[in-house]
C-alpha cells in the first residue's frame, strides 16, 4: 500500500529554500560564495559562455513508501541543462526548477535524459505511469559550469575544473542531509572519475566506509551501502538507445534488483501498482499541472 508524509516533503521544502537563499544559489539572485575562485580557475580555457545558479528540486510526493518502506529516491547528474532563453542559462529558481520536474509529465519533448531518468523511475516504484515523476528529487554535482567557444552552439556540451567540483559538492552534501533519500542514483562518468570521486567524496563527508553490493562488467559502476543511504553509480542515458540496449541491463536494472532482493526496497504487486498509486497522487498533480506553463518554453521551443 502506497502513503506519502505531504509534511515531512514540505519541511524539506522549506529548508531547502532556507539553503538556496542563505548561499546565494537562485539563479535570479545569484551570489555563490565559491563564485570568484571558480571563475579564477577557468583561466587559460576558451569560455565561450558561464552560466550561474542550480538547485535541487523537490517533488510533492518525495517522502513516499510501500508498506511502510521508505522510497526517497535522489536522481544526480553532472549540471543542469543550459536554457538558451533563460538571462542565466537556467531555471531561475527553486521553484521553478520544481515545476520543470512535474512538468514533465505528459511532456512530448523530453531529452534522453528525462526519458532514461523516467525509465529507471519506473522501474523503482514498479508503475508504469508518467506520473511517478512527482515522486523523487533531482539535483546535480555542479552549480556552475561553462561552454567552450568551440561548443557554443551545443547547449548540452559544458564544462568545468577541478575547483569548481570540489566547491559544488559541499552543497549536493547539504542538499542530501536535508532530503534524506534512502537511494541516492548517480547518472555519468563523473561519480567515478579518478581517485577522488563521488563514492571517495561521500566518504570523507561522513567518515564511512560504504559496502560494495556489485559492480557492473567492467567494474567501473557499482552499487554501494552506507549507513543511512545506498549509491548507484550507472551511465548516463544520453545515448539511450545503447543504454537500454547494453547499460542499463549490465549496472541498472541488477543494482535495483539487488535492492528489492535485500529489502531496501519493498516487494511491490506490480500488477495492481500503477492503479493504486495513480490513485494516490495523479487529482492533486493534475491540478498544479493546469497551474504551469509547458517545459518548452525553458527549452526556446515556443
Amino acid at each position: 500500500m502506497w502513503n506519502v508524509d505531504f509534511s515531512a516533503t514540505q519541511s524539506r521544502n522549506e529548508r531547502l529554500k532556507e539553503l538556496y537563499d542563505k548561499e546565494g544559489l537562485n539563479a535570479d539572485t545569484f551570489h555563490c560564495k565559491y563564485f570568484l575562485r571558480c571563475e579564477a580557475s577557468q583561466r587559460g580555457k576558451c569560455v565561450g559562455k558561464q552560466y550561474a545558479g542550480g538547485t535541487a528540486a523537490i517533488s510533492p510526493f518525495y517522502d513516499i513508501s510501500y508498506n511502510g518502506i521508505p522510497m526517497r529516491t535522489l536522481v544526480v547528474g553532472k549540471e543542469t541543462g543550459y536554457m538558451k532563453n533563460e538571462k542565466f542559462g537556467t531555471s531561475p529558481n527553486f521553484e521553478e526548477n520544481c515545476s520543470n520536474v512535474l512538468n514533465c509529465i505528459n511532456w512530448k519533448n523530453k531529452n534522453n535524459h528525462i526519458k532514461g531518468t523516467l525509465m529507471i523511475l519506473k522501474y523503482i516504484f514498479q508503475v508504469n505511469t508518467e506520473y511517478i515523476y512527482s515522486s523523487y528529487a533531482l539535483s546535480n554535482s555542479l552549480r556552475c559550469a561553462f561552454q567552450d567557444t568551440s561548443k557554443i552552439e551545443k547547449l548540452s556540451s559544458v564544462s568545468d575544473t577541478k575547483i569548481m567540483r570540489d566547491n559544488c559538492i559541499d552543497y549536493l552534501f547539504e542538499e542530501i542531509d536535508i532530503l534524506e533519500p534512502n537511494l541516492i542514483i548517480c547518472q555519468g562518468e563523473w561519480s567515478i572519475r579518478g581517485k577522488d570521486n563521488f563514492i571517495e567524496k561521500i566518504s570523507k563527508r561522513y567518515d564511512e566506509k560504504p559496502t560494495c553490493l556489485r559492480k557492473n562488467s567492467n567494474g567501473k559502476y557499482g552499487l554501494y551501502k552506507f549507513y543511512n543511504f545506498y549509491v548507484l553509480t550507472c551511465h548516463h542515458p544520453a545515448i539511450l538507445g545503447n543504454w537500454i540496449k547494453n547499460l542499463a541491463p549490465d549496472s541498472v536494472w541488477p543494482a535495483i534488483d539487488n535492492l528489492r532482493e535485500n529489502g531496501a526496497l519493498p516487494q511491490i504487486d506490480n500488477l495492481t501498482s500503477t492503479k493504486e498509486y495513480e490513485a494516490l497522487v495523479k487529482s492533486k498533480v493534475d491540478a498544479i499541472l493546469d497551474t504551469l506553463q509547458t517545459n518548452d518554453r525553458l527549452r526556446g521551443r515556443v
